[in-house]
């Protein structure tokens, strides 16, 4: 992904606060607000990745007697929306990415050959890393919205099993996000 195409921060940001009041403004009525909530989900499952940060908002916080809190859903879908360039994602994810982040910024012979080569230059870099170790989290657990989009609203609290299943696949991308970051 090239980073023009990146929603900005503020434009994912502003768009994440209209469709988080719309799903709040719906959860007076079950019946309305399981129908803007698969609106919004539809829009996520084809990609909209201002769409698939609130989603996976969401399924962080749930939604009393709407819809349960599914850690493993919430991390997939905030992870998808990264993987597709929303900056105000990708700011939530850095604490996650924080560890593979540091071992590629770290690394000044790789970072000098990553902006010779014009992949990242100082401006973007957290940015564009942060979207490559999304892709490829996405891509080592095979990690797409169809896999996502039929839940059963059970709740799925945090676990340590969870996270290491992203966490391995973070560890496993981090070598061909380097490659390709010098290539």
């Amino acid at each position: 992904m090239d980073y023009k195409d990146f929603t900005k921060r503020k434009d994912a940001y502003d768009g994440f606060l209209k469709l988080r009041k719309t799903i709040l403004d719906s959860s007076e009525n079950s019946r309305t607000f399981n129908d803007v909530f698969s609106e919004i989900c539809t829009r996520a499952y084809m990609g909209d990745c201002v769409a698939q940060d609130c989603v996976a908002y969401f399924f962080n916080r749930g939604v009393p007697n709407m819809l349960m809190e599914n850690y493993d859903y919430y991390l997939g879908w905030e992870i998808l929306a990264g993987a597709n360039g929303n900056e105000f994602a990708l700011e939530k994810l850095e604490f996650f990415l924080n560890s593979a982040l540091e071992e590629i910024i770290d690394d000044e012979e790789l970072l000098a050959t990553a902006m010779q080569r014009g992949n990242i230059n100082k401006n973007n870099a957290l940015m564009v890393i942060s979207n490559l170790l999304c892709e490829g989290i996405a891509d080592q657990i095979k990690l797409e919205p169809k896999n996502l989009i039929d839940f059963k609203n059970t709740p799925v609290p945090y676990s340590p099993e969870i996270t290491r299943v992203y966490q391995d696949a973070l560890d496993k991308c981090l070598i061909p996000v380097a490659q390709y970051l010098v290539s």
